[in-house]
């Protein structure tokens, strides 16, 4: 049996824990959540994509995602990436870019992408992805993201003119601790 100074000791203790929980923000609540977003994108590159791989292009992105954690909680998320790729309008051989999410509730997420193979099939390119969570919200996660381009252009800008210098895209991210 628990005397009355048992029971003040442990309801001071219930106390206070209840306190620390109810003062952590909701922002470092869900920093280790599992995060699946879609969305859509538009991507600019500089110079065009042509038929050559020589070289590399300058890759701007900016799109939205909508985002659902893994409590069933959603949420929006403006971004932008900036990065280069290399190889042609025919396959993208390799990416480095760095993704920064603006989320409707101020919470930031940075994502670096090293690598990820890419494919194209009938003016499609689907490209996979592959970083780590950097900064902010979900920090120290993996990431994958997976890319499908829509043509923007006629086929031929990839054989004349300045390239493929424009296109958007659907997309999904995956954040995973």
């Amino acid at each position: 049996m628990i005397g009355k100074r048992g029971a003040g000791v442990t309801l001071s203790s219930l106390v206070l824990l209840a306190a620390t929980v109810a003062g952590v923000p909701a922002a470092q609540a869900h920093d280790h959540t599992a995060m699946d977003c879609t969305g859509q994108e538009n991507i600019t590159y500089g110079p065009g994509l042509g038929l050559s791989s020589a070289g590399s292009s300058k890759v701007t992105v900016d799109g939205t995602y909508h985002c659902t954690d893994a409590s069933g909680h959603g949420i929006t998320a403006a971004y932008h990436t900036e990065g280069e790729t290399g190889g042609s309008c025919l396959l993208l051989s390799w990416n480095r870019s760095q993704e920064i999410l603006h989320y409707a509730d101020g919470a930031t997420t940075v994502v670096a992408y090293q690598a990820g193979p890419s494919v194209r099939v009938a003016g499609i390119n689907t490209a996979l992805l592959k970083g780590t969570v950097v900064g902010g919200r979900g920090k120290g996660a993996a990431a994958e993201k997976t890319i499908q381009t829509v043509p923007g252009s006629l086929p031929t800008d990839c054989v004349i003119g300045e390239g493929i210098r424009h296109t958007t895209a659907l997309t999904r991210l995956s954040i995973h601790p």
